[in-house]
């Protein structure tokens, strides 16, 4: 190869392209030949996948001796990368000769077989994502169908949908109107990527169905059964007349007329007003629907009801600053009912109530060691999917205790990267990102992700989201000097006070303390008291919550943020002066000027602090 590049004279993709094809030539020549039919045939069908086992080996060429096979490529070739050797993986550089190789000994119909096999074998397994991967190859949309279908029912409330994205969106629509499963799935889907119209689409086409249908056939049960799902689940519906919807599924169910899908009240999420569902408007009279609704919800719900009630109630308490100690004990005491015969989304929206508890409390350890605690038993049951957003009240936690290092590793490993299309179950993650950029002094870019959420908050009826959502705003404008914080600031005051919480505006401390103080709002003065009087305790507890450790002494001009990116790719002064065509003297003054106003004394500092700041 760098012979060929020699020759050539500079590196270009032909010559990349005619070296790869020698190499293969060579490969071919000097050792694939040289191997027996079968080790060829086995290494030609297993190629297409970046690891394998002997079992999947056996089945896809279908060898009985394919373990003693791979046993021999591993033992006496380099052929496979160094690893576990139970998944095997080969070289890159002779995978993609391999690749080369199926595409000149396989035809279409036989590559599509491979994969049909392929797919039989991760769907015994339950890897569902890669069973999907090798159908879509072959164009099996009837396999698809049925996978999506039996992994919406393995999976509680979401369906995983997420993952299963470009599945559902790929399946032909024929397809889809033959499944009440598939149907509500896709409704669900749209709606959580805020396409509200089409997620009412494929909610009309599911009672089409099910008024295609007569009311003695299982399809129909299936169908009114999920359209009930959607009319408590979606999103859109927020929860005004959810209470008269709950008691009439709960009368057809106890007639056995209906048969409602599992899913998930919070939506991984560690809260149960603030899960699934917004339940703000039922914490009115939370002590009402606590003895009116306990038996209906908990009926309905089934595991996800144990213990539900006595949460939503402490939860309730929780938020309006009122005595919820008693409470919460009589919640933590049904914990063990709620690890037996409940659903670890209650178990988690309990946990995490607690950990708030104990932040109000200036307990900021314990929280943490309650939710890392739960984190590393649900890592050993394989309750992955609520790692996310306990990894971001983690997160919330240290950011209360000011550790930086926390707080850059979580922006780095695991805060959501596509600020464009948000996806509604990431909310929690997204506000979490807001939150550690206005500590990083970044607020344009926290305002730009509160922006894309709002309008999901608004249409969805989702209080405390909008709550939270108008007290970021409210910081950022303020600190960037902008009076937009007192507008920001009134619609805060105007929910609180309409709905009497005091926690969801305390638990900002002193990143919000200065803002009530200096308000003008004069709807309820009683309420603000008490908002300020709770504001300060938090603001005692953790005084540096949400305060930026980098920021600008001044703006920089267009031509210093030109030299900071210069300067953060390791360019000499002189490297500057070339680029910019500017003098000697006048890149020093300007490097000088940027690490005055960053606050640092080197260059390898004024990146650290550029990147804190999200300046490059």
């Amino acid at each position: 190869m760098l012979r060929l590049l020699s020759e050539q004279g500079s590196y270009s993709e032909a010559a990349l392209n005619v070296g790869r094809q020698q190499l293969f030539l060579y490969f071919d020549e000097m050792v694939y030949r040289r191997f027996e039919v079968p080790l060829k045939q086995l290494l030609i069908e297993v190629a297409p996948f970046e690891t394998f086992d002997a079992e999947l080996a056996r089945l896809l060429s279908g060898d009985s001796r394919a373990g003693e096979l791979v046993a021999r490529l591993q033992e006496s070739t380099s052929m496979m990368e160094p690893g576990a050797p139970e998944q095997l993986t080969l070289r890159p550089i002779f995978r993609s000769f391999l690749l080369w190789k199926l595409g000149q000994e396989l035809n279409a119909d036989e590559q599509k077989a491979l994969f049909s096999r392929a797919g039989l074998y991760y769907e015994l397994r339950d890897e569902m994502k890669r069973a999907l991967d090798c159908y879509a190859r072959v164009g099996d949309h009837r396999r698809i169908s049925e996978l999506l279908v039996k992994n919406a029912e393995m999976h509680v409330g979401v369906g995983q949908y997420l993952e299963m994205e470009q599945y559902y969106f790929a399946m032909p629509r024929e397809e889809i109107l033959r499944s009440p499963t598939l149907m509500a799935g896709m409704s669900m889907l749209c709606s959580l990527f805020m396409d509200f119209d089409r997620s009412e689409h494929w909610y009309q086409e599911l009672q089409n169905f099910a008024a295609g249908r007569k009311k003695s056939e299982p399809e129909y049960r299936d169908a009114r059964g999920r359209l009930a799902y959607l009319d408590i689940a979606l999103p859109q519906r927020g929860s005004k007349g959810l209470i008269e919807i709950i008691a009439s599924v709960f009368q057809v169910m106890g007639d056995k007329q209906l048969k409602l899908p599992a899913f998930s009240v919070t939506s991984t999420l560690p809260s149960l007003m603030n899960g699934g569902k917004d339940f703000c408007e039922w914490s009115k009279k939370d002590d009402i629907l606590y003895a009116t609704m306990r038996k209906p919800v908990e009926g309905i719900l089934g595991r996800d009801g144990v213990g539900l009630a006595d949460c939503a109630i402490c939860e309730s308490y929780f938020e309006k600053g009122e005595e919820y100690q008693p409470k919460l004990l009589t919640l933590l005491s049904r914990l063990s009912d709620i690890q037996r015969y409940g659903s670890p989304d209650i178990e988690f929206a309990a946990v995490g109530l607690l950990s708030r508890a104990q932040m109000a409390q200036g307990q900021a350890q314990m929280a943490f060691a309650s939710v890392e605690n739960l984190r590393g038993r649900f890592v050993e049951t394989g309750e992955t999917r609520f790692l996310p957003n306990m990894d971001a009240l983690l997160c919330r936690i240290r950011m209360r205790q000011g550790d930086a290092v926390f707080l850059d590793r979580w922006m780095k490993e695991k805060a959501p990267k596509d600020d464009l299309r948000i996806w509604a179950l990431h909310r929690y993650l997204y506000l979490t990102k807001a939150m550690v950029q206005i500590a990083n002094g970044a607020c344009i870019n926290a305002l730009m992700i509160l922006a894309r959420l709002l309008p999901y908050t608004e249409k969805c009826n989702r209080i405390m989201d909008q709550i939270y959502i108008h007290i970021l705003s409210a910081v950022c404008h303020f600190r960037m000097g902008n009076q937009q914080w007192r507008k920001e600031l009134s619609l805060v005051l105007d929910l609180t006070c309409e709905y009497g919480f005091i926690c969801p505006v305390a638990e900002y401390g002193a990143a919000i303390l200065p803002l009530l103080t200096a308000c003008d709002w004069k709807k309820d003065g009683t309420h603000l008291e008490k908002l300020i009087a709770a504001t300060r305790i938090q603001a005692v507890n953790y005084p540096l919550f949400l305060k930026p450790e980098v920021k600008l002494a001044e703006p920089l001009t267009a031509a210093e943020q030109q030299v900071l990116k210069l300067l953060c790719h390791n360019m000499s002064n002189q490297e500057i002066c070339d680029i910019l065509g500017i003098k000697l003297a006048t890149a020093k003054t300007h490097v000088s000027r940027i690490l005055q106003k960053l606050g640092v004394n080197r260059r390898s500092e004024a990146k650290e602090a550029a990147e804190k700041l999200e300046l490059i």
